[in-house]
Order: C-alpha cells, then sequence, then structure tokens
C-alpha cells in the first residue's frame, strides 16, 4: 500500500528477532513514515539454512464458542 495516494491507514506488525533474522528486509521507518528501501520487488530475502534453526510451531486462535455452541468474545 506505500504507493496508494489515496489510503487513510496502513497498519504495521512488529517482527520477532526471529523473524527478521530469517527475512532480512530493506524497509525502513523515519518520522511514521515507511520507506521501501531499493531491493527490487517485496526487498525480502529467505535464509533456509537459519530457518531451519526455528521448526514449525502450531498455533491456534482460542474458541469464540461456550461449551453449549453459543459465540463468543475470544
Amino acid at each position: 500500500d506505500l504507493w496508494v495516494p489515496n489510503f487513510g491507514v496502513q497498519e504495521y506488525m512488529g517482527y520477532s528477532e526471529q523473524m527478521l533474522e530469517v527475512f532480512p528486509h530493506n524497509w525502513t521507518f523515519d518520522n511514521g513514515y515507511m520507506h521501501p528501501g531499493d531491493k527490487p520487488g517485496l526487498g525480502i530475502e529467505f535464509d533456509e539454512k537459519l530457518a531451519a534453526k526455528y521448526p514449525y510451531e502450531p498455533a491456534y486462535l482460542p474458541v469464540a464458542r461456550l461449551e453449549d455452541g453459543t459465540l463468543w468474545n475470544w
């Protein structure tokens, strides 16, 4: 969304140190603005050998139902 001039809000969630180690990126932040960097494409690289240090661990969202099946807040 960096190029869309009429976009009101761009959300960004930070990444863990492990994620940044495996997926180095080229973007930077300056005074509240995100700069995409100068690498082609998305500017993200992937290190398979380094990624092997962090095996996949499944994560599950909380169940949003009570025992009787009623929808409920997480």
